[in-house]
């Protein structure tokens, strides 16, 4: 949408994923804030977090764990790299306007930042595919918006169907911008999807397992094979291999749950984690 010369992509899950009015949604998040762990960790530097998507009811409690550890680490500007689940294309997508809108306000597109990492892959380009409807990336911002109320640049990105190559050339990008600018990465995702909660808790774990291991090569191979169920570890894994590429990186755990244990209903369920990456 535009408004005047900007270009702002408009809320499109406002009222559905997380309360429609800003007097709710603020309050909704902080109390989520307030409510999760205060999870301490000593690191040299903090890459970025996992976060889950969901509606806020189902995963907001999961999510608000990561963003409590990421408050303590403010970056004035935030890449946010979501799976897309409504359309298909294939690399890196970077939305080409001008902010995002959510009920808390704007939050502006850093361009300088943008262009910079499509500058440096093939695969990744300044576009609208897989932004005008995604919920992934947008559930994201209001937390962002939260922990860091003096603003932040935001580098908003949507990844396709991608071989391991291209999520390789996107963390080189990252890698590369790095130099010249400070970033935190936020991926999203969520875990396996509809199973049985004594099944969906085991394959959960397997993932998580693997990603605390830091098994690069065992994810990366599950992400081809589709033998590992998270809608996001495409974003995952460019964020590991980002920290990989940049330092001695670990990921850790910060909370797991899934729907079941958030709705009540355990028959068939959506798992989410909370996990930091940071080299010790």
């Amino acid at each position: 949408m535009e408004k005047g010369d900007e270009i702002v992509r408009a809320p499109v899950v406002a009222g559905m994923f997380y309360p429609g009015s800003a007097e709710e949604l603020k309050r909704d998040v902080e109390n989520y804030l307030i409510n999760a762990p205060d999870i301490s960790i000593k690191l040299k530097k903090l890459y970025g977090i996992i976060a889950p998507h969901a509606g806020y009811i189902y995963s907001g409690c999961v999510a608000a764990v990561g963003y409590k550890l990421l408050q303590k680490y403010p970056s004035p500007n935030v890449v946010v790299i979501a799976p897309s689940h409504r359309e298909y294309f294939k690399g890196a997508s970077i939305y080409p306007g001008n902010a995002f809108e959510t009920p808390l306000g704007k939050v502006p597109v850093s361009d300088e930042i943008c262009d910079a990492i499509t500058k440096r892959g093939g695969s990744i380009e300044r576009s609208m595919a897989g932004h005008e409807e995604e919920h992934s990336l947008e559930v994201q911002l209001p937390f962002l918006q939260t922990i860091f109320p003096d603003g932040f640049n935001l580098i908003p990105v949507v990844m396709g169907a991608n071989r391991i190559s291209m999520i390789h050339e996107f963390a080189q990008a990252l890698k590369k911008v790095a130099e010249k600018y400070e970033f935190v990465v936020v991926a999203s995702s969520d875990l396996s999807h509809y199973y049985p909660y004594n099944v969906a808790v085991r394959k959960d774990e397997n993932l998580i397992a693997l990603l605390e291991e830091y098994k690069m090569e065992e994810l990366e191979e599950g992400y081809e094979d589709q033998s590992l169920e998270a809608c996001g570890l495409g974003p995952i894994l460019a964020l590991m291999k980002y920290a990989q590429l940049s330092g001695s990186p670990v990921c850790k755990q910060l909370e797991y749950k899934n729907s079941g244990d958030t709705s009540g209903t355990k028959n068939q369920v959506v798992g989410y984690v909370s996990a930091a990456v940071y080299d010790k």
